[in-house]
């Protein structure tokens, strides 16, 4: 339970630096083949939510708890379902393995701004990890949450869900091969613009990940 209210909180965050796509089809759309990936992995009871952004920058992340997004400025640039289910399986593959949580609770103990906060009580009396979260989010503001959360996963966590999102996939009836498919793509976006875009933050180069995978 905690574990999803942190995610409510941070996905809160995200929505407040881009909005959702307007698009209702879409975000049906993208729900149904996350959905259908979350079935086959490890941890299919997640209430797992998935989310189009308004975004010209070509990203997707996740939250704990199955809190995914993928922005418009990577989705309309996919070429087919496999290819999407392949960004979306390496996502959800980062919830299974709960890399967000551990990269929080790092943060949580090694941040002096988050440690001198102290521990949050509820009003029940307990300390609860997704209330700290939540009164953490209001405290730091949007761009130091995704600087804390989103931009803290090590390389190694990165490799893992590549090769676990391939698996993801590919038990679910998709060309596994989608996933190596995006990150050629992103390849080939990077030359052409520089790296200049919040993915290259998030991740390792393109390049890293497909010698990594193959």
């Amino acid at each position: 339970a905690e574990e999803i209210e942190l995610g409510e909180n941070i996905m809160a965050g995200v929505l407040g630096a881009a909005p959702l796509h307007p698009n209702d089809r879409i975000q049906r759309y993208v729900n149904q083949v996350g959905r259908w990936i979350a079935l086959h992995s490890e941890r299919p009871n997640l209430p797992w939510r998935f989310a189009v952004l308004d975004s010209p920058l070509p990203n997707a992340g996740a939250a704990p708890g199955g809190q995914i997004y993928i922005t418009t400025g990577l989705l309309y640039r996919l070429r087919n379902e496999a290819e999407l289910a392949g960004a979306l399986a390496h996502e959800v593959a980062h919830v299974v393995q709960r890399h967000h949580v551990k990269a929080y609770q790092k943060q949580k103990l090694g941040s002096a701004t988050v440690t001198g906060l102290g521990a949050v009580v509820d009003s029940r009396g307990g300390s609860s990890l997704g209330s700290q979260v939540g009164k953490t989010v209001l405290k730091l503001g949007i761009s130091e949450v995704r600087k804390m959360i989103l931009f803290s996963l090590d390389r190694g966590e990165e490799e893992q869900a590549d090769r676990m999102g391939m698996v993801l996939a590919a038990r679910a009836g998709y060309d596994p091969y989608g996933l190596p498919s995006v990150l050629q793509t992103l390849q080939d976006l990077q030359k052409d613009e520089g790296g200049a875009s919040v993915l290259y933050s998030t991740h390792p180069t393109p390049a890293d990940r497909i010698a990594s995978l193959d």
